[in-house]
């Protein structure tokens, strides 16, 4: 007897899987287009934190770091979000200086980050190509 259950995407183990099983409920093509909005909207809204930076502007970074944050956290980078809230919370009362090694940290798992939800959207077309 086959099993007529549907098959469910499995996410990276790098990305809270329960929080996204529970974000699109087994729906792959949402998660597949929350994904390419990810892609989309990341170069845009970190292109924001980097002109706040280099301008010094505390307040522009707590603000850009802070629509980041949201945008990770619907691809599942839970980790990546805390890391984004810790550094929003540094901006204040802080020099800039004082922020350089986390800022090179965010930047480091941004990289990371867009290379595995990459790798996960590509993975979701196909997902939702052999689903169709």
């Amino acid at each position: 007897m086959k099993d007529s259950t549907p098959a469910r995407f499995i996410f990276n183990k790098n990305l809270d899987a329960r929080f996204l099983d529970e974000l699109f409920d087994g729906d792959a093509a949402y998660a597949q287009i929350v994904f390419e909005d990810f892609l989309r909207d990341l170069p845009d809204y970190w292109k924001d934190v980097e002109t706040a930076y280099e301008k010094q502007d505390l307040n522009g970074i707590r603000t850009s770091i802070h629509k980041c944050k949201t945008l990770f956290g619907y691809v599942g980078f839970s980790d990546i979000q805390q890391l984004c809230q810790e550094f929003e919370n540094s901006c204040s009362g802080k020099a800039i200086a004082a922020l350089e090694s986390g800022y090179q940290m965010l930047v480091n798992r941004k990289e990371e980050a867009r290379d595995i939800i990459e790798s996960e959207y590509d993975r979701l077309k196909i997902f939702n190509a052999a689903d169709s």
